[in-house]
């Protein structure tokens, strides 16, 4: 695997931090969740769950990772943590600012005891700024950094987002970061901290819209934009029985191959209309499409050479044919009893495998392998076992996260 060798020290919570170090370990990192003794990652204990009594989020984050219960306000975790940042490669945190230094772990002690280090920590707002220190979560974000204003249709209340834009973003984002100051570590052998804003993510997904505004001072609100409702050949068209047909034929071929097939050849340079114009068309839309329902559309423009197709919801997504043939939905190992369905990495290699050598761990079920693997004694272990600083596994103890 990629990058088999690669030991990474994960000490975030939930979702943000959990996707960062998924990506590295389905691409073969040795990722070693470091958890709270008692209750460990929250995300365990997210509701709802399965079968039997996992949950889905712990299944959907945590494959491929160890867990090492360690107790961070034990100095003897403490000390156990520095001793493995000796032989890490990473280290990835979700703390807010100032956790860190708190509990004797900041950079300035880490890079000390591993100079070529590459620490990551993923925060709502970042580590300065107003904000810095203030709570948040994955809306926050996305209203705070101007998502929410442009999703909804125009006149009406937004909607929240239906993706976590803001989580999954800094993940991704912080797994791209590492990888790039991992390869500058293998250069110089000077590791680097990577302050990671949840905030960022999401204003960097404004991409094109953003810097429309930063280049021309517009301030688009809801269908007022190329992508997000404003031209008829970009929008969510209601069908006969209620659903949604989505067209996005922003290029004029495809637009005029839509046309001439829905039999509105006088359309053909209204694909970018506005004012009463676009008015017009967008009425004359919604009423064609209303008059088949979302099947009887799908069929009619299959094999079609334009871009429309049906807004489906998540139970139909995975069944759709399309999704099946690309094998995105696989088995994995389930950390109690058989298999599980999950989603593959979303990159497919030419000569690389899926991972798939251990299933989300039990809290703190690798802690005395791990220890031992990193060159502690029986004698430290035992010790670190008999002062509560780590245990060899046991189920995690809290509030059930609601749905």
């Amino acid at each position: 695997m990629p990058l088999t060798g690669v030991r990474v020290l994960d000490l975030s919570r939930l979702l943000p931090g959990g996707q960062c170090t998924l990506m590295l370990a389905d691409m073969g990192a040795d990722v070693i969740k470091v958890e709270e003794p008692l209750r460990g990652d929250y995300i365990r204990l997210a509701s709802p769950f399965d079968e039997n009594g996992v949950s889905p989020l712990h299944l959907c984050y945590n494959r491929n990772k160890r867990s090492l219960a360690l107790d961070l306000k034990n100095q003897d975790g403490v000390s156990a943590l520095l001793s493995l940042v000796k032989n890490s490669d990473v280290l990835v945190d979700s703390f807010r600012p100032g956790v860190m230094e708190r509990l004797g772990i900041g950079y300035q002690i880490l890079k000390k005891e591993n100079p070529a280090l590459v620490h990551c920590s993923i925060t709502g707002y970042g580590q300065e700024g107003p904000l810095s220190r203030t709570p948040g979560h994955d809306l926050n974000f996305q209203a705070l950094g101007g998502v929410v204003e442009l999703t909804g249709a125009a006149g009406c209340h937004p909607y929240v987002p239906g993706v976590l834009i803001g989580d999954v973003g800094a993940g991704i984002w912080a797994a791209f970061a590492i990888l790039a100051a991992l390869r500058l570590a293998e250069r110089t052998g000077v590791g680097q901290l990577i302050d990671m804003s949840m905030l960022d993510a999401v204003m960097s997904f404004l991409s094109i819209h953003g810097q429309t505004y930063l280049s021309t001072g517009q301030c688009p609100g809801r269908e007022e934009m190329r992508h997000n409702g404003r031209r008829p050949c970009y929008r969510l068209y209601p069908t006969k029985d209620g659903r949604m047909l989505s067209v996005a034929c922003s290029e004029p071929k495809f637009w005029v191959n839509l046309c001439k097939l829905i039999g509105h050849d006088d359309f053909y340079d209204d694909h970018g209309a506005k004012g009463e114009r676009r008015t017009e068309v967008i009425q004359t839309l919604d009423k064609t499409f209303q008059s088949k329902t979302l099947e009887e559309w799908t069929a009619f423009f299959e094999g079609a050479d334009v871009c429309v197709s049906p807004a489906l919801n998540m139970g139909e997504s995975f069944e759709h044919s399309h999704v099946k043939s690309s094998g995105l939905v696989r088995e994995f190992q389930h950390p109690v009893k058989g298999t599980y369905p999950g989603t593959r990495p979303a990159p497919k290699f030419s000569n690389l495998p899926i991972r798939d050598s251990l299933p989300p761990p039990r809290l703190g079920e690798h802690s005395a392998e791990i220890l031992k693997e990193c060159g502690f004694q029986v004698k430290e272990i035992e010790s670190l076992l008999a002062s509560g600083a780590t245990h060899r596994g046991a189920d995690p103890v809290g509030e059930t996260i609601s749905e």
